[in-house]
Formats: C-alpha cells, sequence, structure tokens
C-alpha cells in the first residue's frame, strides 16, 4: 500500500468542511486592538483539584512566546443547571481500537460509574460508539444516570466483527475510521452551544511517525492542511478531548501512543514540521487542554478524573495579533501569578488574515 493513502481521506475530510473559518476573528476590533479570542482554562493545585476565586489580574497570556493584553476573566461552574457557557460529556466508547479482550470490562467500569452516581451526574451526558461501520450515537444528553444505565442495557455496546491482527493495512484503517469519526463528530457539535468534553475511552491508534520521513512535499502539505483543518474544527465546535486507556499496565501494543505522544504536542507551524504522531489521540487531548490517562484499568476512576474539569474553570478573553499569513500558528502559554498551581487550556490555534 502506498503510503501516501494513508492521508487521501484527511483530503477528502477537509472539503466535506468546506472554507476554513476562524470563530476568534467573527469580531476583530481593528488592527491595533487585535483579535478577541477565547479559551476555556482550568486550573488546578497540587492535588489537581480544581481552583476557585482567580481573577483577571491573576493570569498573564503568552502568543508565541508575546505577552498579550487579558480582555476578561469570567469564572464558570460547570455543573450548574444554568452553566453560562452550557456544557456537555460524551463518553465515547472505541470499539475499533480498543483490544477484544477489555470491551466487556470497559462496559462493567462505565456501569459501576453510572451506579456509583448516586443516579444523578454532574453535567449533561451520553454515550457514543465508534464502530466498525459508524458511530453510534446514543440519547440526548442527561444528568440522569439511571437513564444511561438503562439505555446501555437496552443497546450495548456493539461488538467488533473481529481482532485485529496487527497487520499495516489493518492498522491503517483503523486510524482512518477513528480520524474521519473525530471529523465527524466536530462538525456534528461545532452548531450546538457551549463546552463538549469528549472522553475517548481507548488506547488510540497507531501514530505512523515513522513513516513522515517518507513523504513528498506535496504529501507533508496535504498532511499540513489536515492538521490545520482538524484543529481548526475542534476549536470551532469548542471540544476539549480526553483519552482514556482502558487497557491498564503494563503493556506493549504496536498502536499504543503513551510512550511517544510528548514527542508531538507542540503545535506545527509550517508543512516541513508535520508529521502523522500529530494526529494522535494523546497528542489531540493534549492541544486542546484535556488530559491523558491511562496505568489503570479503573475507567470509572479515570471518567472521575476528567470530569473534574467541570467543576470550575474560566473563560478568558485576550487580544491575539492579526494573521500575516494562511494557516499562522499561535503557540499559547496560560500562566497563573499563584505559586503552586498548574494550567491546562488549548496549546494554540491556526489563524487566518
Amino acid at each position: 500500500m502506498k503510503v501516501s493513502t494513508l492521508f487521501l481521506f484527511a483530503v477528502l475530510s477537509v472539503l466535506v468542511m468546506g472554507p476554513k473559518t476562524n470563530a476568534a476573528q467573527a469580531a476583530p476590533a481593528g488592527p491595533a486592538a487585535g483579535v478577541p479570542t477565547t479559551l476555556d482554562v482550568v486550573v488546578t493545585d497540587k492535588a489537581d483539584r480544581p481552583v476557585a476565586g482567580l481573577q483577571a489580574a491573576d493570569f498573564k497570556v503568552l502568543d508565541n512566546k508575546q505577552q498579550r493584553d487579558v480582555i476578561g476573566v469570567r469564572q464558570v461552574d460547570g455543573e450548574a443547571p444554568n452553566a453560562d457557557p452550557p456544557l456537555q460529556a460524551f463518553l465515547l466508547v472505541d470499539i475499533v481500537n480498543s483490544p477484544f479482550d477489555t470491551i466487556a470490562t470497559e462496559r462493567k467500569n462505565i456501569e459501576d460509574y453510572l451506579r456509583q452516581s448516586g443516579g444523578h451526574l454532574s453535567v449533561p451526558t451520553s454515550f457514543i460508539f465508534l464502530t466498525d461501520t459508524e458511530l453510534k450515537y446514543q440519547g440526548e444528553p442527561t444528568r440522569d444516570a439511571n437513564v444511561l444505565l438503562d439505555n446501555l442495557e437496552k443497546n450495548p455496546p456493539p461488538q467488533r466483527s473481529g481482532q485485529p491482527q496487527a497487520g499495516f493495512q489493518e492498522w491503517v484503517q483503523m486510524r482512518e475510521k477513528s480520524l474521519e469519526a473525530l471529523n465527524g463528530l466536530a462538525l456534528k457539535l461545532r452548531d450546538e452551544p457551549g463546552r463538549k468534553m469528549v472522553i475517548w475511552i481507548s488506547p488510540g491508534w497507531n501514530s505512523f511517525s515513522n513513516l513522515s520521513a517518507q513523504k513528498s512535499p506535496k504529501e507533508l502539505e496535504a498532511l499540513y492542511t489536515y492538521i490545520v483543518s482538524l484543529t481548526t474544527i475542534l476549536r470551532e465546535a469548542h471540544i476539549t478531548m480526553y483519552s482514556v486507556d482502558p487497557y491498564g499496565a503494563p503493556r506493549d501494543l504496536a498502536q499504543s501512543g503513551n510512550s511517544e505522544y510528548m514527542e508531538f504536542v507542540k503545535g506545527v507551524s509550517t508543512p516541513k514540521q508535520a508529521n502523522n504522531g500529530n494526529l494522535m489521540l494523546q497528542v489531540l487531548a493534549t492541544q486542546t487542554g484535556g488530559k491523558v490517562l491511562y496505568g489503570t484499568n479503573n475507567i470509572a476512576k479515570m471518567l472521575n478524573q476528567c470530569l473534574a474539569d467541570a467543576q470550575e474553570f474560566y473563560v478568558l478573553t485576550f487580544n491575539a495579533p492579526h494573521a500575516a499569513h494562511p494557516d499562522e500558528y499561535n503557540g499559547i502559554q496560560v500562566q497563573v501569578n499563584k505559586s503552586g498551581l498548574k494550567v491546562r487550556t488549548r496549546t494554540g490555534f491556526y489563524a487566518q488574515p
């Protein structure tokens, strides 16, 4: 199989998206003022608990290492019934990439999580299943855990058609299905209001990072275009991704990204820098401000760790510079002036002139 076909589907996905847009540029305040740009920011203490009570003066934003003006900061209780912006959680059970012998355990762990909630979930939640043939949505988001349990009872996770044989062709197909599904999910959620927490229960897909050096300049350009487009559509859909590996430890799977994803979390600004590894599940979770969790098969515990982000977060608005050229990468760092605190947010975005 030609390596170039790895991203043929990706180019088609970009065409489906239509013209690329940048939501942050909807209301520019003039060349001197910059472009009002919004970030969801989670601040945690040493125990990884969300921190409330911070003010705008406590934050500093660096855009491509240059400090930018913070226009405003608003604290949000994502668990409140009238949260503004509203917040939804999607538990995406990945049948395609999960090891065959873990799928039954995944279901039991998810049921345990729902039962431990006492019948009430902190945020509206629904199921999505990635199967061999489709991305299957089950019901509308609800806070009633019993509704989800009943849904799971009547519509159990579908079974995979067979155990992967770890062949190159099959790993390629699994990766393509995953990225196509993610692109479709983002397109579906883009027009819905509020923030979306997509918790992807899966070890992820093969990185194919070692094949990037074999790509021609034209293929690298196509790869870069897809990275830009997928990153942009996730941002426009207001999606924060979470990678939850259900397999536990230790393990040694060919498609595991837990040992290499950190090499690719830094955003790329030119086609020459593009690598297949930039599209790993764990990389996308990090870049959208979510979490990468692995090393245990206690899915209920990891789900609680993800949804803790909904308790308190901040909507921060700053002035980004106007883009000088198409697909200009803005690398973002948000800092707070209080010691011992950690900040998670989107690590960058692509702007258009």
